[in-house]
């Protein structure tokens, strides 16, 4: 009905008003916009009749300007003025424009409806006519323009139509339709036209650009726009947003009527829909936001030049949100009265805090009429309740706890056991003990929630399912069982089920049941805590086999390959090439499978090592030796550097020793021509430090983690294609821990270092 009532108001033009608020309101907070620099106005302002005489002017004055103009070569002129009566300076002027030849003068109606155009010899002289007409709405401002009357099209236009001829064409308006304007708000740039009459203004200022000259001075064809209330513009503005408009095409394009009246029979009955069966509350605000959501979209589709009606749309919202309320009031009051004599009828047999034989008065006295069945359904409500809690016999030996609570969360009972668990008695709030300690506030909401929607939706007598969670309280484990509470009474009575929703919002209380559950927690922590084990173990075992299988695999193919190019090979240099191959990957199948073995013996603890002192300033240096040679023939830098006071270490001597000739052979392999490599040793307590660090390489942060994995290799590390295991730091990493040693590694500003920390003396 809402929509058919601001269907009918739309059709009579009731809110036109209105909207033009809207119109103005979506324009200022739109903001000012910016002119296009192809546009200038020369003004006929208050310092140009102070200087030039009163207004209107000798004709000769506007030969003058226009003479000036010319020479700056400005693509266009239009003038906003009528000059329909003939005066002896035309001749005058009519010679100026014939020399310029880009000139659009202005021509109107009168009240009767005969034209004001031009005299003969100056439309004769210019390049076409523009009519200058206007019509004001109710509040005398001008928000469209028709863009042709009478095959005439409007100064503005005609000036597009004239800058096309020169410039670059540009697409015009609909000439059957009115044309909406985009109101810009910021100043246009103009100059006074007795500066620009006396040379004063830079030709430059006027050179390729549409000049429009029209009068602003004061008084003369006040305008209102948007952004010009008080005080108020001139006219001249008007064909100037025309002109601007075209040139930026932003026109502005209304939503048809169709559209609008679309909207209103789609919004009316959905919104309706939407709100009809929710609290008033909630209706205003889903109506608020619902408006403040049409404006703010309103707003977005004017930057883009799409106006939408804002007063129906908000109207529509406002009248449908209030009907809504009045006849959720009519009905909920019609259905009060019919449900709480149906109501004292069902449940009075259970009110046993008072004599059977006394029946006790439903309380109406000295209360208004449109408030008593509220007052006698809340007494109902209260008298119910509290027979309910004298009538519970619920065991108090039970080994879980049990609280009963109404809808608002007060306890009307509880036995020893939950009353010790959550420091609750009757009386009390349940809510207030349960949240946070328990659970959380937004938690205790969800489970109350989905316990009424979950009775909502049944719509029977059957009761809704209960809701379980498990709590966990320092080292105790509680599982809490949430139990809704119905009323027995409704079997006593049919009622339906738009009838129950509103007797009694859904349920009447809830039960919770508190259990102790550590022990099953503790079983299942454990058994959960297996499984996960034993399926990573499964896991590792199959990635483990499945990369021992290919590593293993392709040494083996590499070598087949070689035997297979030996036998056809006849060149000696060709089978000293393919026996070099063979060698080097019946080595790398070796060394593989050594370290394999080595990994598992280690893994197994049956890796036997020796413990032994060792002093680091004899034995690193010779051990390094054997470097020297290769890093020479790399072009490489190979330093040691032991501390002079190092204490000795007792450790497993033929484990340190592969440790650090696995650490440097990685520097050798991964150091660039002229890159350094430098084997420190140092004491910081309570820990022997040795360092192998590098450079001309970094490893990246992301990939730090995962050096010390099985067969992994640091993508794109190894440019020379040297290869390798994969298992050498995997190794390292497993020999340092047998030797109660850690590992570290760093990487970056160009250079790696891998450090290693021995204890004194290796723990057995």
């Amino acid at each position: 009905m809402t929509a058919v009532g601001m269907a009918v108001l739309l059709k009579l033009g009731a809110l036109q008003p209105l909207e033009n608020i809207a119109y103005n309101a979506l324009f200022r907070l739109r903001g000012e916009a910016s002119w296009d620099d192809r546009l200038v106005l020369v003004a006929v302002d208050d310092a140009s009749i102070r200087r030039l005489g009163q207004f209107p002017w000798s004709r000769r004055y506007y030969a003058q300007m226009l003479d000036v103009l010319s020479k700056a070569e400005p693509s266009v002129v239009a003038i906003d003025l009528l000059f329909s009566e003939s005066t002896p300076d035309d001749a005058r002027f009519a010679q100026s424009m014939t020399q310029y030849g880009r000139v659009v003068l202005g021509q109107a109606w009168d009240t009767t409806g005969l034209p004001l155009v031009p005299v003969p010899p100056l439309r004769d002289a210019a390049l076409s006519l523009g009519h200058i007409h206007t019509e004001e709405d109710a509040d005398r401002m001008v928000r469209k323009v028709l863009p042709q009357i009478q095959g005439e099209p409007a100064l503005g236009v005609a000036a597009i139509e004239g800058y096309s001829l020169v410039q670059s064409l540009i697409k015009q308006p609909d000439l059957n339709r009115p044309m909406w304007l985009n109101w810009v708000g910021s100043p246009l740039r103009q100059y006074s036209f007795a500066d620009v009459m006396q040379g004063q203004i830079p030709q430059q200022a006027f050179r390729n650009k549409i000049v429009l000259v029209g009068v602003t001075a004061t008084g003369i064809e006040p305008r209102l726009t948007p952004f010009d209330i008080n005080p108020t513009t001139s006219g001249v503005h008007i064909q100037a947003t025309i002109i601007n408009n075209l040139l930026q095409q932003n026109v502005i394009h209304p939503i048809g009527e169709g559209w609008v009246l679309l909207i209103v029979l789609v919004l009316g009955p959905g919104f309706s829909l939407l709100i009809s069966s929710r609290y008033t509350e909630t209706q205003v605000a889903i109506a608020a936001g619902g408006s403040v959501g049409w404006v703010g979209l309103s707003l977005a589709l004017l930057k883009i030049s799409y106006l939408l009606p804002v007063a129906l749309p908000l109207g529509l919202l406002a009248t449908t949100t209030l009907a809504s309320a009045v006849v959720e009031r009519l009905r909920l009051n019609a259905l009060l009265q019919q449900q709480v004599k149906q109501m004292w009828q069902t449940y009075e047999p259970d009110l046993v805090l008072r004599p059977l034989d006394t029946p006790e008065p439903l309380p109406s006295a000295g209360i208004a009429p449109s408030m008593q069945r509220v007052t006698q359904l809340a007494a109902l409500a209260d008298r119910f309740g509290r027979s309910q809690s004298t009538q519970a016999a619920i065991a108090r030996s039970l080994s879980v706890g049990l609280v009963a609570a109404d809808r608002d969360g007060l306890v009307w009972f509880c036995n020893p056991v939950a009353a010790e668990w959550l420091q609750i008695r009757v009386g009390g709030q349940l809510e207030t003990q349960l949240t946070p300690t328990w659970l959380p506030l937004r938690e205790w909401q969800e489970i109350l929630a989905a316990l009424e929607g979950q009775w909502q939706l049944n719509g029977t007598a059957k009761p809704p399912h209960s809701r379980e969670r498990e709590v966990n309280r320092g080292d105790r484990w509680f599982s809490l069982k949430f139990e809704p509470l119905t009323n027995d009474g409704a079997s006593k009575a049919p009622i339906s089920t738009s009838e129950r929703r509103s007797l009694n919002g859904s349920i009447s209380g809830l039960l919770l049941l508190i259990e102790d559950i550590t022990k099953s927690k503790q079983f299942e922590a454990n058994l959960d805590r297996q499984i996960h084990e034993l399926q990573q173990m499964s896991q590792l075992k199959d990635e483990f086999l499945s990369t021992v299988s290919h590593e293993l695999r392709t040494p083996l193919t590499n070598m087949k390959m070689a035997i297979q190019l030996l036998k056809i090979s006849t060149a000696e240099q060709q089978r000293v090439h393919y026996l070099k191959i063979l060698e080097s990957e019946c080595n790398r199948e070796a060394e593989l499978i050594n370290d394999l073995l080595d990994l598992q013996r280690l893994e197994a603890g049956v890796q036997i090592t020796q413990s032994e002192v060792i002093r680091l300033q004899e034995w690193l240096p010779p051990l390094i030796e054997p470097f020297y040679k290769r890093t020479e023939a790399r072009q490489q830098t190979l330093a040691v550097k032991v501390a002079r006071q190092l204490p000795s270490v007792v450790s497993d001597q033929p484990s340190l020793e592969r440790i650090v000739a696995e650490l440097v052979n990685n520097a050798c392999k991964y150091t660039p021509p002229s890159g350094e490599i430098v084997v420190s040793a140092e004491w910081t307590p309570p820990h022997v430090e040795l360092t192998v660090r590098n450079s001309g390489t970094e490893i990246p942060e992301h990939e730090l983690s995962r050096i010390f994995e099985r067969f992994y290799r640091v993508p794109q590390a190894d440019p020379w294609k040297q290869g390798g295991t994969g298992l050498g730091l995997a190794l390292v990493k497993k020999l340092i821990d047998r030797l109660g040693g850690t590992i570290a590694v760093k990487s970056g500003a160009g250079s790696t270092a891998f450090t290693i920390q021995l204890p004194l003396r290796r723990e057995e």
